[in-house]
């Protein structure tokens, strides 16, 4: 059995002989029975597309990773050193100093348009890290969009360029 695009939202894999993504059903007005937490799939492959439930980040990283956080609103959470979590909104709208947008030709670019004279004090901390889970923040789910690392050769520290490197992950194999 394939997956394929759910027609309406065109964010969420569903499998082939379904009509829609639990999201759209919900927004229709269908009953969804929250199967999603009872078959809980901690630990196991998360592949790019998959649809999460939750509108806080500490919910998704409690849910994928088996912690306890409360009140985690950062948009990093460090899995091992050399790859975390990134938990971002692609749409292009400054927050925080930052803009982060998902490019045509899939690379994903972060871009620091705060006071660079009083930069942040973890703005060189991305280039210690070597690959990111990118979770894409919407108002109540998360979409898993890949995994992705930092493409040194065109990036500068106020301009940063990500490149995928999967489309699945445990979060716990790199």
């Amino acid at each position: 059995m394939g997956y394929k695009l759910c027609p309406k939202c065109e964010l969420n894999y569903i499998k082939d002989d379904e009509d829609l993504c639990d999201i759209c059903k919900e927004q229709s007005g269908i009953k969804v029975e929250n199967s999603f937490i009872k078959n809980n799939k901690r630990n196991s492959v998360i592949k790019s597309g998959e649809g999460f439930p939750f509108s806080r980040n500490y919910e998704l990283i409690n849910y994928l990773t088996g912690s306890n956080l409360k009140n985690w609103y950062k948009a990093t959470y460090t899995l091992i050193s050399t790859y975390y979590m990134w938990i971002i909104s692609l749409d292009g709208v400054e927050r925080y100093g930052w803009k982060d947008v998902l490019l045509n030709d899939g690379r994903i670019k972060e871009n620091f348009v705060g006071d660079r004279t009083n930069p942040p004090s973890n703005l060189r901390k991305t280039f210690d890290y070597s690959y990111k889970a990118v979770f894409e923040k919407f108002e109540d789910y998360f979409i898993f969009k890949g995994v992705y690392k930092l493409d040194i050769k065109n990036s500068s520290l106020f301009e940063r360029y990500y490149i995928k490197v999967s489309d699945q992950t445990t979060l716990f194999d790199f």
